[in-house]
């Protein structure tokens, strides 16, 4: 059974393809993990082979809601420290999803992607490297930068959006400049063998949006630039596909990724069954099976998984 095997990322093994994507909870403390929030996970993490926990802000002005968690200052590490030593309690691995809301920010400050400075572009690239070093300080096994969902780092991506007139838009390669600045400059600041992911939403479903034959580009240089892991999600139509509710409803988007590059690519998006899950697998559309809503309406949903005779 595919959904079953192992699978080798950077320095870490995970037991099977079974992810639990970032899904946001409401459950914080001020910004840090609460006990609620830690029992939530640890109950899901096993027989999972890996979490994406759910996102954080890298700054107050990036908060995309109330009870949302923080990556944004120091105090926030040592009860991310009790989280992933529950994750790994249960022989799972756990990577952090740092974010800034942008435009989608409930903050009084929030910033305009189309009207910053340079000077508040290079603030937001330092507030997701501290993000990124403060994961690795919390025990997480790797960060995922979020550029998906109409955040920030979507309305980048997103011509749509993106009016920019300087090199942080109008070509592609302009667009996904700020992607591809964060992406290395949190490689320098993370050791080799540390995670870098990216959640990409690769396709906006909207006329005037992102197209798919951007894709192979913008995966292509994300690789080079330093990422290992792939989670393919929408863009500016957010974690639906418009167009389809069918088990793995972005695997258009993901074949194209993983026809494009070398690192294990995560598809997620309307997988309830355990045999759609490795029915996705065999037919190569991706690496990983994201399981989100099913997960969260039930926590033993990996452990019975991967108990089904899927032969």
């Amino acid at each position: 059974m595919l959904l079953n095997s192992p699978l080798k990322i950077k320095n870490i093994s995970l037991s099977n393809r079974i992810v639990m994507p970032p899904m946001a909870r409401e459950l914080s403390e001020e910004g840090k993990v609460s006990d609620a929030l830690i029992d939530y996970y640890y109950r899901r993490a096993e027989g999972t082979g890996l979490i994406i926990v759910e996102h954080e802000y890298v700054s107050h002005e990036g908060m995309a809601s109330p009870k949302q968690l923080s990556m944004a200052d120091d105090s926030v590490i040592d009860s991310y420290k009790k989280l992933t030593n529950a994750i790994h309690s249960q022989d799972s691995f756990a990577i952090a999803q740092i974010n800034h809301a942008g435009l989608e920010s409930i903050s009084s400050n929030k910033i305009n992607l189309n009207q910053i400075t340079l000077d508040d572009i290079n603030y937001v690239k330092e507030s997701f490297v501290k993000s990124a070093i403060r994961s690795k300080k919390a025990g997480f096994d790797g960060v995922e930068i979020h550029a998906a969902h109409g955040y920030l780092l979507s309305q980048f991506y997103s011509p749509y959006t993106n009016k920019r007139i300087d090199k942080y838009g109008g070509s592609l390669e302009n667009r996904m400049r700020l992607h591809n600045e964060i992406i290395k400059e949190v490689r320098n600041a993370v050791s080799d063998d540390y995670i870098i992911a990216i959640r990409f939403g690769a396709y906006d479903y909207l006329e005037g949006g992102s197209k798919l034959e951007e894709i192979p580009i913008a995966v292509k240089s994300f690789v080079n630039s330093g990422v290992d892991l792939i989670d393919i999600s929408g863009g500016l139509c957010r974690y639906v596909n418009p167009h389809s509710k069918e088990a793995g409803y972005f695997k258009e988007l993901s074949k194209i990724a993983k026809e494009s590059c070398d690192v294990p690519i995560i598809l997620t998006g309307g997988i309830k069954k355990a045999r759609d899950g490795e029915d996705l697998l065999s037919k190569r559309y991706c690496d990983l099976i994201g399981i989100g809503r099913a997960l969260l309406m039930d926590s033993e949903w990996s452990k019975k998984a991967l108990k089904e005779d899927l032969k």
